[in-house]
């Protein structure tokens, strides 16, 4: 009995990490700035720009990183969960 508690407290306490995570990344990019627990896998040489994955969602991100860019930062972004297409914004 004791075991099955340890083994649910496990389950519930990733969950919520997971969702922890997956919240902080996604007010980073609503708010147009990079992921911080999202690794980029198939990256622009603009410095920024491309995939990013976490766990179970990623990000499509366009923008300007090059240090010569006049309003650097995301411009557009598009977030998907479990692979479906949830949301997509372009910064005015």
């Amino acid at each position: 009995m004791y075991e099955k508690k340890k083994i649910i407290i496990s389950v519930v306490c990733a969950i919520v990490l997971w969702i922890a995570i997956g919240i902080i990344d996604y007010s980073r990019v609503h708010s147009f700035e990079k992921p911080i627990f999202c690794v980029g896998t198939e990256l622009a040489d603009d410095g920024g720009s491309g995939k990013y994955d976490g766990f179970g969602y990623s990000f499509d991100i366009i923008g300007n990183f090059m240090p010569e860019d006049e309003f650097p930062g995301v411009t557009k972004w598009t977030y998907y969960l479990f692979g479906v297409e949830i949301q997509t914004q372009i910064r005015d």
